[in-house]
């Protein structure tokens, strides 16, 4: 065992009958790691023996240091020695907090304690019944929400529709449309290779018109605008809720749905339809242009062309999905946002959650759409 009193630049003992003091000093960090690790393996104390960890000269202090002297508790725990933390500073504590709540989840880190028996009919259920309650809460939340938005919808803050309709629409339609052009391009190339084959490079108009109008035209633009505006509401309301500025909402009297929630709603709903006619014209113009470039179908064989083959019904197909889109995005981001609570870091978190879920919905719903409107045959 080291000798009694100071011991290099970093702890220095005490010992005491059954007590034994261990003061720590100076900068216990990632870079002094090593030297740590070697001090405190030469510390062995008689079994019996009360352990004391104490700052006293501690100055600087990261989650490496926090780690090592954690293990180093443990390993005295094993042979018998309780140990004990007193004297920390808030921002020095903090690390061992972290370390000491991740072992009180069981949480396997090598070289800490072993892996814990995996129960997973337990663990199951359990994810199963948070998942239940998640889902419940979201339904109540938008039904409150709606409800807000039926009942008085004179508080509406038609201005604050309006900004988000500019927001969510009028500010996408320039990377929506090139996003949509280059498909377009894409669709158009493609499809043009293989039907050249057969002579019937005007289908090329048939394919691209339908794909455009029933599918990818809403399809790209709502996920576009799940990207951009969904995780804009996630991130401006959790923003929100960190500097309780929807706390105060509540105690100026105000309903935090009727300022945050429904205008976002709302303002996509009108702007994700519009921004869909923007996403379709693109696809079509990219469709024209290789058309005129590639395979000598000029603007004028391209407009003919298109309008013996498509239907009123294949632009409104296309168009009734933008509003459901639409309100999915919304209500995830929104939702998430209003979740947000505690730190920065579980901001990023929930953004990222509403990104992600939003962009699932979409294509479920997307894919019921197509099943309903195969069926009858719309």
């Amino acid at each position: 065992m080291l000798d009694l009193g100071n011991v290099d630049n970093y702890l220095a003992l005490d010992k005491q009958d059954r007590l034994l003091q261990i003061s720590l000093k100076n900068d216990w960090v990632f870079a002094n790691l090593a030297k740590l690790q070697e001090l405190l393996d030469q510390i062995v104390p008689e079994p019996g023996t009360e352990v004391r960890f104490s700052c006293g000269g501690l100055k600087d202090f990261d989650l490496a240091g926090a780690w090592v002297l954690f293990e180093k508790s443990l390993d005295f725990e094993e042979i018998g020695v309780h140990s004990k933390f007193e004297g920390f500073r808030a921002s020095h504590f903090k690390f061992l907090q972290h370390i000491i709540d991740i072992a009180a989840q069981k949480e396997y880190v090598p070289g800490f304690f072993d892996p814990q028996p995996t129960h997973y009919w337990r663990n199951g259920i359990r994810k199963l019944g948070q998942n239940t309650i998640e889902a419940v809460d979201s339904v109540g939340f938008i039904a409150r929400s709606v409800l807000d938005g039926v009942k008085r919808p004179s508080r509406l803050v038609i201005g604050e529709i309006i900004r988000q309709v500019h927001a969510t629409g009028a500010a996408a339609i320039p990377i929506v449309m090139v996003v949509c052009f280059l498909m377009g391009v894409v669709l158009a190339y493609q499809s043009a290779r293989q039907l050249e084959q057969f002579g019937a490079n005007i289908f090329m108009v048939d394919l691209v018109a339908n794909s455009i109008f029933r599918e990818l035209g809403v399809l790209l633009a709502a996920i576009m605008v799940a990207g951009r505006s969904g995780s804009a509401f996630a991130a401006a309301l959790g923003t929100m809720k960190l500097t309780e500025e929807v706390d105060a909402l509540r105690v100026l009297g105000l309903n935090p749905n009727q300022i945050l929630i429904i205008p976002r709603v709302v303002g996509l709903m009108i702007a994700l339809p519009l921004l869909t006619v923007f996403a379709n014209i693109a696809g079509l113009l990219g469709g024209a242009f290789i058309g005129a470039t590639v395979l000598d179908i000029n603007w004028f064989s391209f407009t003919e062309r298109l309008a013996t083959s498509i239907q009123v019904n294949d632009v409104l197909v296309g168009i009734s999905k933008a509003p459901v889109f639409a309100f999915l995005i919304s209500v995830t981001g929104t939702l998430r946002g209003m979740q947000v609570k505690g730190s920065a870091e579980e901001l990023g978190r929930l953004t990222t959650v509403a990104v992600v879920q939003s962009i699932f919905l979409i294509i479920v719903a997307d894919a019921i759409f197509t099943v309903v409107y195969s069926r009858i045959g719309f």
